[in-house]
């Protein structure tokens, strides 16, 4: 409680306190020790004093005790009325019998018990009275002994009135001190209060070119000296503050990348386009690159930046004034389009957004693929606050993404079901493979001359607890959005090369790659570890791939191919003619086989321009040293008609559906001893089925 007290108090008083306190203590102390160091010097006089008094006396009545003569003894003791400090003295004979006796006035004679009583009391005890005991001898016998009682009381009030007079001198001086200490402490403590006024003047209005004056040259003005110093520093700090500030303010509304608002700008912007929604209503657009990630991560972050800068650009060409572009982050960008409220305008302007960003761009040499979705919220039709817009926006994203990317979707009430299954499928694909949810089908292709079955293409396939069976269309596209494309994939290859080696030698089995894994993953090193860890040898692996690589066509995807080519993996076209073909792409890389799609082998026999661009891709093929392989054949009339134009192989639901690992040596056995009877018959390939 003291010390809350003394907290409380102006550093003045406690060093006024400080000084009065310690004045005192030290009068205290001087006081008791002065006083107990005279009283013990007085008690000494007295003691000594009564001493040589007794032995005087003790002399003077060896002859009276000697000879027996009480009067003369009493008459000795009587002298003793001149010492003022004598109470009473006895004399006591051989037989400790008093023999004469004295007391001053007021006193009274003890008896030989009490005297004996008083004089056990030790020499040097505290008290009034001191006690002294002189034996009388007589030719070196005692024959009595004198008992002499002094009073050294004003021996000792003397004493105690010195030390008062003592104390009240170290009081005065210890005023005059504490006086002259409260001068010097004020000359201290007063340039110290003012400068703390300052100091807090300066902390509230931050005015740091205040400077504090004084005359002095000792510590104060050295304190008075280094305030200023660190005012000085603080003022030039302000300043360099202020401009970064000033900087950051600007920085912190803008992306550092593109240069476009970021998302804490286009929040503010949203916010004040809605307190002035009545006047004039927008549009949100919300815009996601298509595949971003995989440019990112297969040409480098360099080139995913110049990327954002060149979709920047792109977007701040096709803004109108007023209109807000900004980078949300990552490759999310978003544009408030003011004063529209037709759907036909801002399908306009998104028509604009996506022929300006679905094409390739050169950058610093490299053909790199642009595509964008588009996800587009009307207020105050689809909402009136900012989470509001923004999430409907995001799911008419999500919508464009699911209806095959690269178009813009407006937002509709019944997108949810939609994107929360597309996220549900995303949550149970990350730990689809951990659960054994995925496996591994394999479906039949056929030699049309030989009739033997060649290999088998291997088809993932999910079947999730609650979902169900997902289709593979469906969950491969979230797969390579989630980035889990690669390790589903790397995953298929081992499946696919253990089971293969388990076959008869001469069969191959296909494997699909995605795109994003020719252009993330180093594939021959993958495939060299997968094959010499199953065993299985190259010749008897193929990939396939689609067009869609070759549009992304790079140095690094050509190395890719040719580093499979030169493992003996033979390597697939699959849907050759449905994408973006280009005979330069055949001509740069020699593939090993054309996959014909399914959509020309399902026209083939209604339609005549499907024939003839059959039979141009098999004549086109052959020329090239390619073998050839229709997919997707499901009647009898389609696998004649290939077998005419020459196809070299199929595969399809007319051979077979997509078997189980346990049922592949069950379907060769059946298909040997068929077609074996067929072709002694001279009949055409059966069918099982």
């Amino acid at each position: 409680m003291i010390a809350r007290m003394l907290d409380g108090l102006r550093l003045r008083t406690k060093l006024s306190l400080v000084v009065i306190t310690s004045t005192l203590m030290a009068s205290l102390l001087l006081f008791s020790v002065v006083t107990v160091l005279e009283y013990h010097d007085s008690r000494s006089r007295v003691e000594e004093r009564a001493q040589g008094l007794a032995r005087v006396v003790a002399q003077n009545v060896r002859a009276p005790l000697s000879f027996e003569d009480p009067a003369a003894a009493q008459r000795v003791l009587e002298g003793l009325g001149a010492v003022p400090e004598v109470r009473w003295a006895v004399l006591l004979d051989s037989h400790a019998a008093v023999f004469a006796a004295f007391a001053s006035k007021g006193q009274a004679v003890p008896t030989a018990f009490e005297i004996g009583r008083r004089t056990a009391v030790p020499p040097g005890a505290l008290g009034a009275l001191v006690h002294t005991v002189e034996l009388v001898r007589v030719d070196g016998a005692v024959v009595g002994q004198l008992v002499v009682c002094t009073d050294a009381a004003p021996a000792v009030s003397a004493t105690l009135a010195r030390a008062v007079l003592v104390l009240l001198g170290a009081a005065v001086i210890g005023l005059l001190a504490s006086a002259a200490a409260v001068k010097v402490q004020d000359a201290v403590v007063q340039p110290i209060g003012e400068l703390a006024d300052v100091m807090h003047d300066v902390s509230r209005s931050h005015a740091y070119a205040t400077r504090v004056h004084t005359q002095r040259s000792d510590e104060v003005g050295a304190l008075y000296g280094g305030f200023n110093l660190l005012l000085g520093e603080l003022e030039a700090r302000e300043a360099v503050l202020q401009r970064q500030q000033a900087r950051l303010f600007a920085l912190a509304h803008l992306d550092a990348v593109t240069g476009l608002s970021n998302r804490h700008h286009f929040r503010l912007q949203l916010d004040e386009a809605l307190t002035q929604l009545s006047g004039r209503p927008f549009a949100v657009l919300c815009l996601d690159l298509d595949r971003f990630k995989t440019v990112n991560d297969a040409l480098g972050h360099d080139v995913g930046d110049q990327l954002l800068k060149l979709v920047g650009e792109r977007l701040r060409s096709i803004a109108r004034e007023g209109d807000l572009v900004a980078r949300l982050g990552g490759d999310e960008f978003a544009m408030v389009l003011q004063g529209v409220s037709e759907t036909p305008e801002v399908q306009r302007i998104a028509d604009r957004v996506l022929a300006a960003l679905c094409t390739s761009v050169d950058i610093a040499g490299l053909n790199v693929p642009m595509g964008v979705s588009v996800g587009i919220a009307l207020a105050p039709r689809d909402g009136d606050q900012p989470e509001q817009l923004l999430k409907n926006a995001d799911l008419a994203l999500y919508g464009a993404k699911a209806g095959g990317r690269g178009r813009a979707c407006f937002y509709d009430a019944g997108m949810g079901a939609g994107v929360v299954r597309r996220l549900q499928l995303e949550r149970a694909l990350r730990s689809a493979i951990a659960l054994h949810q995925l496996s591994v089908v394999y479906q039949p292709q056929v030699a049309l001359d030989s009739r033997e079955v060649t290999g088998f293409e291997a088809l993932v396939r999910w079947k999730h607890p609650e979902l169900g069976d997902v289709r593979p269309d469906e969950f491969i596209a979230v797969a390579e959005d989630a980035g889990l494309i690669n390790e589903i994939g790397a995953w298929v290859l081992e499946q696919a090369c253990r089971v293969a080696m388990t076959w008869p030698a001469h069969l191959s089995v296909a494997v699909n790659l995605s795109a994003v894994q020719v252009m993330t993953q180093d594939l021959p090193q993958l495939i060299g570890r997968v094959l010499a860890g199953s065993g299985l040898p190259a010749e008897r692996l193929e990939v396939e791939i689609t067009e869609s690589v070759l549009l992304n066509e790079t140095e690094a995807t050509l190395a890719q191919l040719h580093g499979l080519n030169r493992l003996g993996v033979r390597i697939a076209l699959d849907d050759f003619g449905t994408g973006y073909s280009s005979m330069a792409y055949l001509r740069r890389f020699p593939f090993d086989k054309l996959k014909i799609d399914r959509c020309f082998v399902k026209a083939l026999t209604t339609e005549a321009d499907a024939r003839v661009i059959v039979h141009a891709i098999i004549e086109m093929a052959t020329g090239l040293h390619m073998q050839t392989l229709a997919e997707g054949v499901e009647r009898e009339a389609e696998m004649a008609a290939l077998l005419a134009e020459g196809c070299a192989q199929v595969q399809g639901y007319l051979v077979s559906r997509p078997l189980a690992v346990e049922a592949v040596a069950g379907f060769l056995r059946d298909w040997t001893a068929s077609q074996s009877a067929a072709a002694e018959a001279g009949q055409p390939v059966v069918v099982l089925g």
